[in-house]
């Protein structure tokens, strides 16, 4: 049985935007799509209490179950295989309980009900942080077509193993989308006591970092000679180098944790900040398988 990619819906249009993306996902990989809906008694979709304000279990359920069922109409599956799944339990907990063996996880970037406050984390950092596959916080627009969509993918690299499997993905992405990949490596600004000294160093220190860029790519991508790549090495911060590229990307791609530029990664020093203020979707990778 083919991989499904689980997407989390709640009725919202961040989860219908998630929703779409997921959907296009799935054509590019030829995979299923699991429409996932918690519900709970922490909270009810928006769209729940909409049609039910005073009702029984079995009631809740049915409503949850068309909500859903008219998520999934409004967005338009298509031609691929969606399978409806409503769960009785957190959000994350429901996610987690069926993102085993799935190609990816894909939630929105805000909701309502039991999937508000992903911008702060509540879902989507503890996906993000829990999921043993990658997992996809959609941002920005979703109206473009992935094709003939020629904004690049940009992926972040340190070098650590955990990035090289980072740099992997984006690569399968790119292909898929018949994009240019772009991979940076960002350095990391500092204060420095004695600037005349950092600013003689600076060109060795960047020619350093950029080759251990131009080795990890040879590394990660022996096997994607066609993708087209362009590296970019930079003394700023992770974060802003990774936003400041993906401005005009289509998906921004980060490892879960890395060292050096992209250090403590899984406490949401970059990809936190991604989740928060990138103006594309942002997927995690948790590591090199």
């Amino acid at each position: 049985m083919d991989r499904t990619i689980l997407v989390g819906v709640d009725g919202s249009t961040g989860s219908e935007d998630a929703l779409r993306w997921a959907l296009r996902e799935a054509r590019l990989r030829a995979r299923p799509v699991t429409a996932l809906l918690a519900w709970g008694n922490d909270g009810l979709p928006r769209e729940v209490f909409r049609r039910v304000v005073r009702a029984d279990h079995e009631t809740l359920e049915t409503a949850a179950t068309e909500a859903l069922e008219q998520a999934v109409e409004r967005v338009g599956s298509g031609d691929v295989d969606v399978s409806r799944l409503v769960v009785e339990a957190p959000p994350l907990v429901a996610l987690e309980k069926n993102w085993t063996g799935a190609e990816m996880v894909v939630v929105g970037s805000h909701g309502h009900g039991p999937v508000h406050r992903v911008l702060a984390g509540s879902v989507a950092q503890g996906a993000v942080n829990h999921a043993r596959v990658p997992v996809v916080v959609v941002r920005g627009s979703t109206d473009r077509a992935p094709r003939p969509d020629r904004r690049p993918v940009v992926v972040g690299v340190d070098g650590s193993r955990n990035s090289v499997g980072a740099l992997r993905w984006a690569a399968q992405a790119a292909a898929l989308r018949l994009a240019p990949l772009r991979v940076v490596h960002a350095v990391g600004r500092t204060e420095p006591l004695y600037p005349g000294l950092v600013i003689s160093g600076q060109s060795d220190l960047l020619r350093r970092a950029q080759t251990m860029l131009d080795e990890t790519v040879a590394k990660g991508l022996h096997h994607a000679s066609e993708v087209a790549v362009d590296t970019v090495v930079t003394a700023e911060a992770p974060a802003s180098a990774l936003l400041r590229e993906a401005a005009d990307a289509q998906l921004l791609v980060v490892g879960r944790r890395g060292r050096g530029g992209f250090a403590d990664l899984l406490l949401g020093s970059v990809s936190h900040q991604s989740i928060l203020h990138a103006a594309c979707p942002v997927s995690v990778v948790h590591d090199e398988e």
